[in-house]
């Protein structure tokens, strides 16, 4: 026999921010809390060729500038996987607006270098397509969840067809 669970009056809390969640809707407080990792997704259709974040220019440089800006604000990066044309991050925030500024700088930063803009002239439109998709993840299972898809997308990133690795189970 089950037991019998509280009911809760109270809504769930929003655990993820950005991306299409927020598109043409109000502004919210994006969900951070400093003692759990969390997820982000940085998405840009246009890095495709020459400001692929995969082009040999821009890899190390995009690797270095994450690590340095996070490094700067007090982020701790547990994964990071480069795609090509978005990136996925695994950080440990540390604080709120160390998190903001990291997620601001790393993003113009980015931008910046893979466009060849420069302050004050205008690119025409924006590199990145929506607000950086942000979701804190729950130690353990969910945790676990989250690393097997970092290798995945790390995997396609060093151009493995999903057919190759989904036949052999991944490590851990």
């Amino acid at each position: 026999m089950k037991r019998a669970r509280q009911l809760s009056f109270l809504p769930k809390p929003l655990l993820c921010h950005g991306g299409e969640l927020r598109k043409g809707k109000r502004k919210i407080a994006r969900p951070l809390d400093p003692k759990r990792p969390m997820h982000i997704v940085m998405r840009a259709t246009q890095a495709r060729g020459a400001w692929s974040l995969l082009n040999k220019r821009n890899k190390a440089r995009v690797f270095v500038t994450v690590h340095e800006t996070a490094e700067r604000f007090g982020v701790r990066i547990d994964r990071f996987a480069n795609v090509g044309h978005h990136l996925h991050i695994l950080v440990l925030p540390g604080s709120r607006t160390g998190f903001q500024n990291f997620l601001r700088s790393a993003a113009g930063s980015i931008a910046f270098f893979v466009t060849g803009a420069k302050k004050g002239q205008a690119l025409g439109s924006r590199f990145w397509d929506l607000l950086a998709f942000t979701r804190v993840i729950e130690w353990g299972r969910e945790f676990k969840t989250v690393g097997t898809y970092f290798a995945k997308n790390l995997l396609e990133s060093l151009d493995f067809s999903r057919a190759e690795y989904l036949l052999k189970p991944l490590p851990g």
